[in-house]
């Protein structure tokens, strides 16, 4: 009798110490879910309504040509070049020397993305002087293509650094407040757009009132950050290249998730030239309406598993990590979520992004069930992707993501042939599931 009330003493205090190992995780998923659902509907309904008054104003054509541009830098490999990883690395370690350590990293990164920003200006506007864009876009027929592409890029290459601010709010703990900067900047968005369309402006100006709006959130998140570390970043941003500044090694960790950012990038934001070039206008205002709604769901599962970075970061850095069964549980509520919102997209997915195309072009079922799919796949992977980025972690998943990127371009390009806008999601469901989602889980669980 007393081995059985020892083991079920011992049973109850792990069920304790389990649990407690898991409020951390859940309290900082949970302030950024919080956050995140307020602002959700904000941004949702002024991307809804930013599209109807671009379609107002550029019709259907015009509408796929303006998604086609807005997206079209996110096929750089640039992004943050896996800064990101670095600077939550370097604010895990709680010390004098961890303080002075992240300064020189975010040094580092602000120098990194600084040179990665000319680089994407140039890309958008050499090109843009030979007359490549139109021909390379099969987009000849609308006017100012040259133009317009190249504003995209140097928007997009200004971006860059500021958004610098982003991954640092991240990196302490403050996604809430990267949310709340970014929710603004979708109401600035919506603004920009507005007027556009109140003045009659040509497409480019509506092109570049994302990127406007993205440059002024990144500016904010700077200021903001500075502030709670004490940090002058806006000056450590414009002076990162001065021969002075003090760095430190970053590609350990920013070279693996660069290389990720890059895989995902290719995987995800060629579906558009893939439909452009397959398949008709349609498809692609298509896939785009229901893009459109996508990407705000996506970002609230993103928004909910960003915090887990900083905290497996930290629990590595003292205690060795979670345990495998904490992971899992955060799994399931991951997938549960994702399957919830899922549903929704299938239920009113096809009457919202037909709506926004003022039912001139016809947004199925069968788009947004795969929409739901990948959405479904995604959530439930991003508790072990947040979990595997250590060094090996993120070598790991980089290997992984550059044969799904390829897997999916193939896929893509054979299905959307035969379902048109629904091929390219279907083939991220596969990819992301075979090539990600599946070797990760078999890692973590092999090392538990």
């Amino acid at each position: 009798m007393v081995g059985r009330v020892v083991s079920v003493h011992g049973l109850t205090g792990s069920r304790r110490t389990s649990r407690a190992t898991l409020t951390p995780h859940l309290r900082a998923a949970g302030r950024s879910l919080g956050v995140k659902a307020v602002s959700l509907p904000i941004t949702a309904v002024s991307a809804l309504l930013g599209t109807r008054i671009v379609v107002d104003n550029l019709g259907p054509s015009g509408f796929a040509f303006f998604a086609l541009v807005t997206t079209l830098p996110t096929l750089l490999p640039l992004n943050d070049l896996g800064t990101g990883a670095a600077i939550v690395g370097a604010a895990s370690q709680e010390s004098d020397v961890g303080n002075q350590d992240l300064r020189r990293t975010i040094t580092a990164s602000a120098r990194v993305l600084t040179c990665m920003g000319c680089v994407g200006v140039l890309v958008g506007i050499v090109p843009a002087l030979m007359g490549v864009w139109g021909t390379l876009l099969n987009s000849e027929t609308q006017r100012s293509v040259e133009i317009s592409v190249a504003v995209a890029f140097v928007l997009f290459g200004c971006s860059l650094p500021l958004n610098l601010g982003n991954s640092v709010l991240i990196a302490l703990n403050r996604n809430h407040i990267s949310l709340l900067v970014q929710t603004v900047g979708s109401l600035l968005t919506l603004g920009f757009i507005f007027l556009s369309g109140a003045v009659n402006a040509p497409s480019m100006v509506f092109i570049a009132s994302g990127f406007v709006s993205q440059c002024l959130a990144g500016a904010a998140c700077l200021l903001w950050a500075g502030r709670i570390l004490g940090l002058p970043l806006i000056g450590l941003v414009l002076g990162c290249l001065g021969p002075r500044r003090a760095v430190t090694r970053i590609w350990h960790l920013a070279g693996p998730m660069a290389a990720i950012n890059a895989a995902l990038a290719v995987a995800f934001s060629t579906d558009r030239l893939v439909l452009i070039h397959v398949a008709d206008p349609a498809a692609m205002a298509a896939y785009s309406a229901g893009s459109r709604l996508f990407t705000p769901a996506l970002a609230l599962a993103s928004a909910t598993g960003l915090p887990l970075w900083t905290v497996f970061a930290r629990q590595r850095d003292t205690s060795g990590g979670p345990h495998a069964r904490d992971v899992a549980r955060l799994t399931v509520y991951f997938a549960i979520g994702g399957a919830v919102i899922g549903g929704g997209l299938i239920l009113f997915g096809p009457a919202v992004a037909s709506w926004m195309l003022h039912g001139q072009v016809a947004v199925g079922t069968g788009l947004m069930a795969a929409f739901a799919a990948l959405l479904l796949v995604q959530s439930a992977a991003y508790p072990i992707s947040m979990l595997l980025t250590d060094a090996a972690g993120l070598k790991f998943q980089a290997k992984r993501a550059c044969v799904m990127a390829v897997l999916n371009l193939v896929l893509s390009i054979v299905l959307a042939r035969h379902l048109g806008p629904s091929g390219p999601v279907i083939g991220s469901v596969i990819a992301v599931t075979t090539c990600l989602f599946l070797p990760n889980v078999r890692r973590v669980m092999s090392h538990a």
